[in-house]
């Protein structure tokens, strides 16, 4: 009905009625609530609503272009092309082929696509009539009854045209130009009286293109939420706010990493090097560090420990939890390298077991170790290093209890304990014997209804711990647990730059919550997927649900510990 042209709620509601679409008691009111949230429609003055698809169909705007519009090969959906914005259309329209600095551009909405043609344009003519019409509306909008405020660009032009089906149907001057000739100032598609203080409107647009960003990743439109992000990272580098022109930046960053685009991520997070501020090169390491490329984060957390000015800050931990992990993943690969080397001389292969200065490291040569061998093989090789290892012997055994089950970890806690008991000497090996949640996370029902996030921090050894990643799927699997992983143990100060806080920035904060509520969550969930005959897929690439038996469910529950085979 709005396609024919704006009409008030009363006329709406009278026709719907007759129709025999409507039996509300009150069919206006009816047609108020049905339009107040719905963004396919606008209100205009006289109390009409109108059709946002109707009022810029065939709208044509025009954009000037300078140098920095074509080293981008593309115009901004704001200023002179903020109508593009109700579509919504952009965040950016491609330049045609012979725009050059200078030269003018027009953009034709087709808004039933929707879409944004543009062509170089040769000559635009005044319009007077839908100049002066744009200006009337903009007068009445700022001069509302608690004194002068603000305009939508975007908002007066579909209100003029949705008025008139013939206005801003031609190529005229950029809208700007004619609001600015007029005296008014504008402001990344806002207008307002000459001297409006603009730090403020620039902090709330940059929040609206930052909540956009973020529904369009959720809506898995990746690329556009991409250009988004880079727009917000110029709009704060062009107005001169540099700290938040890098959070912008970083979180732009994480999100090209996040999806597969390392290089330039890595070429982002370097604009942000000249500030010397050292989060930018603790961030490019973890890109690095996911990556493999192990020389180019050790390097990045050299210069970023150079730039920790205090002597403890929570990033300068961060820094050297992750140098300090680089280097154990190093010796590690070494250590694996020569395996099976000295395998056959027990003594040397017990200090090799419990030489990495990480226990998931420990537990991943114990794994590869052990790995292929019967229940005999590997029961004679545990006596001979408890025979000839010594004091590592003993902590190797202690270990090899901690990680392998069954007959195995029974023979290995059998020849650790005499003659001095089985205490470990090593804090790598306390690790992996004393491993307990510390901490929980949640996210909430209302950020996602159909998933729910669960973190849970299991204490580790010199106050790391293991992150303990849940996720739990409340549509197909009806509750049940679809993946559940560890990650590498890591500082309280890793935990929160890695994960916390980048779940903050894609709109799935996680709150706090005690951790028998965590534990107990995730027994319900690995409960349900048992139910569903679900197969999570982690359990091909990690001894997960073992894990989860001694440092997670078996510690955390009254009554004693409880198996995930029976869950």
């Amino acid at each position: 009905m709005l396609e024919a042209g704006p009409a008030t709620s009363r006329d709406l509601g009278r026709r719907l009625a007759d129709a025999g679409v409507t039996k509300a008691r009150d069919p206006a009111a009816a047609v108020r609530r049905a339009l107040r949230d719905d963004p396919r429609a606008m209100t205009i003055p006289g109390g009409r609503f109108a059709s946002l698809a109707q009022a810029l169909d065939g709208v044509t705007l025009t954009a000037m272009v300078d140098a920095h519009v074509v080293s981008e090969r593309a115009l901004p959906v704001d200023g002179d092309l903020a109508p593009l914005s109700l579509l919504p259309l952009g965040p950016m329209v491609p330049l045609p082929k012979g725009a050059r600095p200078g030269s003018a551009v027009s953009v034709r909405i087709d808004a039933r696509s929707p879409a944004a043609l543009a062509k170089p344009l040769r000559r635009a003519g005044r319009r007077p009539t839908d100049e002066a019409a744009l200006l009337t509306a903009l007068r009445r909008h700022l001069r509302p009854a608690d004194g002068p405020g603000l305009a939508s660009l975007a908002l007066l032009v579909a209100e003029v045209a949705a008025c008139n089906p013939a206005a801003f149907r031609a190529p005229g001057r950029p809208l700007t130009e004619v609001i600015e000739r007029a005296g008014y100032e504008v402001h990344l598609g806002w207008v307002g009286e000459a001297g409006t203080a603009w730090d403020a409107v620039t902090h709330a647009h940059a929040g609206a293109l930052q909540e956009q960003a973020l529904t369009l990743l959720g809506a898995e439109r990746v690329e556009e939420s991409i250009a988004l992000q880079e727009r917000l990272v110029e709009l704060f580098d062009e107005h001169g706010f540099g700290d938040q022109a890098r959070a912008a930046r970083r979180r732009l960053v994480r999100t090209l990493a996040r999806h597969g685009r390392s290089e330039e991520a890595r070429a982002v997070v370097r604009e942000s090097f000249p500030a010397d501020d050292p989060e930018d090169r603790y961030l490019a390491a973890v890109v690095a560090h996911r990556e493999a490329d192990h020389v180019e984060a050790r390097r990045m957390v050299e210069e970023g420990l150079a730039r920790t000015t205090e002597e403890r800050s929570e990033i300068g931990d961060a820094l050297d939890d992750l140098g300090g992990d680089l280097d154990a993943q190093a010796a590690f690969a070494h250590i694996r390298s020569r395996l099976e080397a000295i395998e056959e001389d027990p003594a040397a292969l017990a200090g090799a077991l419990v030489a990495p200065s990480r226990s998931y490291l420990v537990e991943a040569l114990i794994d590869a170790t052990f790995d292929g061998l019967s229940d005999a093989e590997a029961e004679g090789l545990v006596r001979a290093i408890a025979a000839q290892g010594g004091a590592d012997g003993r902590d190797a055994c202690i270990a090899i209890a901690a990680v392998l089950d069954g007959p195995v970890a029974d023979v290995a806690r059998a020849v650790a304990a005499p003659p001095v008991g089985a205490r470990p000497t090593r804090p790598v090996v306390s690790g992996l014997v004393e491993a307990h949640p510390t901490g929980a996370w949640t996210t909430s029902l209302d950020d996602a209804p159909d998933q729910q996030q669960i973190i849970i921090a299991v204490a580790k050894e010199a106050d790391r711990v293991a992150p303990l990643i849940g996720l739990i799927d409340l549509e197909e699997l009806g509750g049940g647990v679809k993946d559940v992983f560890f990650l590498p143990d890591m500082a309280p100060s890793r935990l929160r730059f890695e994960i916390l806080d980048p779940m903050v920035e894609n709109g799935l904060p996680a709150r706090e919550v005690p951790v028998p509520e965590a534990v107990a969550r995730l027994r319900e969930g690995l409960a349900a997927t048992r139910r569903r005959g679900w197969v999570m897929p982690s359990v091909e690439v990690q001894p997960v649900l073992t894990r989860l038996d001694r440092w997670v469910l078996g510690r955390s529950v009254e009554g004693g510990p409880a198996t995930t085979s029976e869950a």
